[in-house]
């Protein structure tokens, strides 16, 4: 029978959808509009967005190339009926994945390939002997020795050609350090054994060993390592050839004393589990290395040049500088032809890395060192870089782990692709990318069997106003109250020291028993900071609070980490097994009445054991079906009904309910029932789920179902569920991320509990309705990479709003001041889906139109190349202000084609329009007529987070974004892209009615004479 619904060709339509909790859902995507799905953790956002429609439109466009790729599709969707499909991009949440130490931003972004291709055909081969130069014949007049012609292999550290044979093209060496082993020269041999970390060199039979050489060589074991001798030292760290007769556990058995570094080196390199190669890390270093200082090729490689400069030298520069001296090349003509189109792609790519605020990454920085948020905005570029039209983007949670100053760049970016004629379909949970949306479909109301309903679709303005919607209520609320904490009892942590990556000797000062949030942009050093702090306070705690840098370590018991990582995804784990209560439950059914009688024991109630288990499915509960062409489909076990369990296990009863009644009840229901049966181990890690907002999970849900905000929450409440006394140092790292507004209260909740438990929270948090309730706040910057790496606060939320230098302190006062959404305004009746708010992260609407043209506006921003020195501010002037569009927000002005001061500013991305107060009519005149070097002597301003100068007393301020020129005649017309306006009320606007002759100023209209 055929379909005869008519097909929508402006949307995208799903009708039916009931893959995973969602309910038989309907819905409507507009084609062409941004458009954001939002909802609680768990409500089904993912499973309609990726799971469905994602899958099933990559299915049906793989399927149209090749009758081969009909069963490429690998999602478990179900649905009645899709319409109006395009071609899917997507773009996931892939923090795992990146471990491989070759892989580098240049190798992720592609970039690198260009740059080994433009050496490989634009740099002559020097001399392989003397290294000196050769000529147009590739001979070397000095030796005599012809070169190898150049190809882009030759610039490959992973090809033979090119890598550096001492690293093997690594760039640097791992070992362990002498220093790391004994950090402290005054303590003797026993104190470093006593001291060492466990699962080293402390292991019995090496200490066992160590002593009975030592006892042979007559070296004293209370000796400080100092004052042994040379040769005492030597076999102390590199061993002898004797071999003794060690005793351990009635066992005796021959060793040889290896030395704590041969032993260390042994282990390390026979370790067959990274748990066990973790335990070795604290004592390994790395060096550049020796023979190529890093730069991972060959001498001959590495001496090779482009327009005077090494292929080293482009890695080493920070995107932003090495783009600007390729730029420079091509405009100064310095390129053989052969290699421009080459030479500008690298432009072209690396402008769509710097569109997302990643200019200050360097091409040479591994992948593994990248934060969460510069690693989302690194593949969200390459999307970027495409240019393609008619596609559907969908995009999970593309702003987790970025602050809130660099959501308007991916905003920007997101609606750069709208523009271009695609869909974009965000997951999100950001407000700020809520508001911005065209359209918003919400699931809910909650999650699991709770949620899997359409909640609200439409505008963000309706949306604002629907009394059911939870996401409208987390908009509208006001940050979650909190008890302060306040340094607990005044006892302080502080840290000095604190050097890692970009972070160059900071300190911190923590309240004890309270809440700290580490804040600051992505990139700035956030975890480089809490990494060096968790590795001091762990070896001042191994070391019974030996430590000169730290203070106030002896109210410490203990410190861990919790970092954001993929719980595993097996499809045998589930939440029972997950949380470490599968084998309490076994054994609570194995010691029951009906299994003793049955001689039933705790391996028959496992599903991953055979015996107890259904054999047809492997305990499973579902059996696979081959359909040979297409996907294999899952269907309920025939044999056990998707119970899992042969019958003879299911008739054994724990207060009248089986194994699978059990796993198959959910969190809230089970507390209850478990702590009147007195399993109190159970009800403590139950407790634990159901106060993160997890009560609805059935106890057997695999975790291959989770969400990615309930898999975040379980990982997190798997570390809070191990047993703990007061005195811990909880260090997590974006504990909210992938987390709903409304469930971040389960969250605060449960931080609460640890410090009204005695412990310590420090968590790195973009979310700033956490930071507004925090007890302290460390802020690190001021930006990203080279320009980042200072504390920039260490005080209360209160102090920072006050700190000109922090960027989260802007956006922090722009939170309390309000639910972001509120600058959202209703759309025209009956324009359909709405475009964006005046622009992204605009806090106010534009100050009014019949405000601006009248007012005196200085125009700010910065010249020259930080790279080479420190920016020099630049100002004027500008003629005819005017607001061209509320939606979205677009300004304009004119200046003088040859205004210096506005040839400087043009180059950066940003300015700022300050619109004058009426006590400021002298400043007009001073940014007129003085010289562009001398207008900011004696002007009182500050930078912003941009590096504008930002001129004091100002009636308003108005953060834009170059969007386009145009020449007229002798003037240029700015159009400026609106990202932040400020005005302040007690102030008035400086009128340019009765200023006088209005050259005077140089804001004339053009073809007056005057100028800005």
């Amino acid at each position: 029978m055929t379909d005869d619904r008519p097909v929508r060709h402006d949307s995208i339509v799903l009708e039916g959808v009931t893959t995973h909790n969602l309910k038989s859902v309907d819905v409507a995507l507009p084609k062409g509009r941004f458009v954001v799905a939002a909802g609680v953790s768990g409500s089904g956002k993912s499973s309609l967005i990726i799971d469905t429609l994602f899958e099933h439109a990559k299915s049906i466009y793989l399927g149209a190339l090749s009758a081969k790729s009909l069963d490429l599709g690998d999602g478990d969707y179900q649905f009645d009926r899709i319409s109006g499909i395009q071609p899917p991009v997507a773009l996931r949440q892939r923090d795992g994945g990146y471990s491989n130490p070759r892989s580098t931003v240049g190798t992720l972004t592609g970039i690198d390939g260009l740059y080994r291709m433009l050496f490989g055909a634009g740099s002559r081969p020097v001399c392989p002997a003397c290294f000196g130069p050769t000529g147009a014949d590739l001979l070397c007049p000095d030796c005599g020795v012809y070169a190898e012609p150049h190809t882009a292999q030759h610039f490959s550290p992973n090809r033979s050609e090119g890598r550096c044979l001492h690293c093997d093209g690594v760039g640097e060496l791992v070992g362990f350090s002498l220093d790391r082993v004994v950090p402290d020269p005054s303590r003797t041999l026993r104190q470093i054994w006593d001291g060492a970390d466990p699962g080293t060199f402390a292991v019995p039979n090496c200490r066992k060993v160590f002593e009975a050489m030592a006892e042979d060589t007559g070296i004293p074991l209370d000796r400080p390592f100092s004052r042994l001798t040379d040769e005492q030292r030597e076999r102390v760290l590199h061993g002898s050839d004797t071999v003794y007769s060690v005793k351990l556990s009635k066992v005796t058995n021959d060793f040889r004393f290896e030395g704590i570094l041969g032993f260390l080196e042994r282990a390390y390199r026979n370790a067959s589990s990274p748990a066990r190669r973790e335990a070795f890390t604290h004592y390994l270093v790395r060096d550049a290395c020796p023979v190529c200082d890093g730069g991972r090729l060959r001498p001959e490689s590495l001496r090779a040049t482009v327009d005077g400069r090494t292929f080293p030298e482009f890695q080493r520069d920070e995107l932003t500088a090495s783009v600007e001296r390729l730029r420079d090349a091509l405009a100064g003509g310095r390129l053989p032809g052969r290699v421009r189109e080459l030479a500008r792609e690298i432009v072209k790519r690396c402008d769509d890395i710097a569109q997302v605020g990643l200019g200050h990454l360097q091409l040479r920085r591994t992948v593994v060192t990248l934060s969460g948020g510069e690693l989302q905005r690194l593949l969200l570029a390459q999307h970027l870089a495409s240019d393609l039209t008619g596609v559907c983007y969908v995009l999970d949670e593309p702003t987790a782990g970025l602050h809130e100053a660099e959501t308007d760049d991916i905003l920007a970016s997101l609606r750069r692709l709208r523009d271009l004629g695609n869909t974009v379909i965000a997951i999100e949970h950001d407000e700020s990318v809520i508001a911005a949306a065209d359209w918003v479909v919400e699931l809910g109301p909650g999650a699991g069997s709770r949620g899997g309903e359409v909640v609200f679709e439409g505008p963000v303005a309706e949306l604002l106003e629907h009394p059911d919607s939870p996401t409208a209520k987390a908009l509208h609320s006001p940050p979650t109250a909190r008890e302060a904490a306040r340094g607990g009892d005044g006892e302080w942590l502080e840290v000095r020291s604190l050097s890692r990556n970009n972070v160059e000797e900071q300190a911190v000062r923590l309240p004890l028993r309270g809440l700290t949030c580490v804040t600051g942009v992505s990139g700035a050093g956030k975890s480089s900071l809490v990494a060096a702090l968790h590795e001091k306070v762990r070896a001042a705690l191994r070391d019974h609070g030996a430590a000169g840098d730290i203070e106030g370590i002896k109210h410490l018991d203990d410190v861990t980490y919790v970092e954001k990582r993929p719980i595993g995804r097996s499809s045998r784990s589930t939440l029972a097994t997950y949380i470490g209560i599968g084998d309490h439950i076994r054994d609570a059914f194995a010691g029951s009445p009906d299994a003793i009688e049955r001689n039933l024991g705790r391996t028959e109630f496992s599903t991953n054991v055979a015996g107890g288990r259904c054999e047809a499915c492997k305990g499973l509960g579902l059996a696979e079906v081959d359909t040979t062409l297409f996907r294999s489909e899952h269907v309920v076990c025939a044999e056990c009904d998707g119970r899992r369990f042969q019958g003879h296990v299911l008739e054994v009863r724990l207060d009248g309910r089986n194994i699978h009644d059990v796993l198959s009840t959910t969190v809230e229901d089970a507390l209850p029932w478990f702590a009147r049966l007195g399993y109190t181990k159970v009800v403590k890690a139950l407790r634990v789920l159901d106060e993160f907002g997890l009560g609805y999970l059935p106890l057997g849900s695999s975790t291959t179902t989770l969400s990615g905000g309930e898999a975040q929450r379980l990982n997190l409440a798997g570390e809070l569920n191990k047993s703990r006394r007061g005195g811990t140092l909880f260090v997590f790292d974006e504990p909210t991320r992938g987390l709903h507004p409304a469930d971040t209260r389960h969250l605060l909740a449960l931080f609460d509990r640890l410090v009204s438990s005695g412990n310590t929270v420090v968590a790195i948090e973009h979310n700033l309705r956490v930071v507004a309730v925090a007890d302290w706040v460390v802020d690190v910057g001021p930006g990203a990479g080279r320009a980042g790496g200072e504390v920039v606060h260490c005080g209360t939320p209160q102090d920072l709003l006050d700190c000109e230098a922090s960027t989260t302190a802007r956006y922090l006062r722009r939170t309390l001041a309000g639910p972001t959404a509120a600058t959202v305004r209703d759309a025209a009746p009956g324009a359909g889906p709405r475009r964006a708010a005046p622009a992204a992260g605009a806090d106010a609407a534009l100050p009014a139109t019949d405000v601006l043209p009248h007012s005196v506006a200085v125009v700010t921003g910065c010249a020259g190349d930080t790279a080479e020195g420190p920016a020099v501010p630049r100002g004027l002037t500008v003629a005819s202000l005017t607001a061209v569009s509320q939606d979205p927000g677009l300004v304009a002005f004119l200046v003088k084609a040859t205004s210096s001061s506005w040839t400087g500013i043009a180059p950066r991305a940003h300015f700022l329009v300050n619109i004058l107060s009426d006590e400021q009519a002298d400043l007009a005149r001073v940014f007129a007529r003085t010289r562009p070097d001398l207008r900011f002597d004696d002007v009182a301003w500050a930078a912003t987070a941009e590096g504008c100068p930002r001129i004091e007393g100002a009636f308003g301020f108005v953060e834009c974004r170059t969007a386009a020129s145009y020449r007229m005649n002798d003037h240029l017309l700015v159009l400026g892209e609106v990202l932040h306006t400020e005005t302040d009320p007690d102030r008035r606007p400086l009128l340019r009615d009765g200023l006088g002759g209005s050259g005077d100023y140089g804001w004339a209209q053009a073809g007056t004479g005057a100028g800005a």
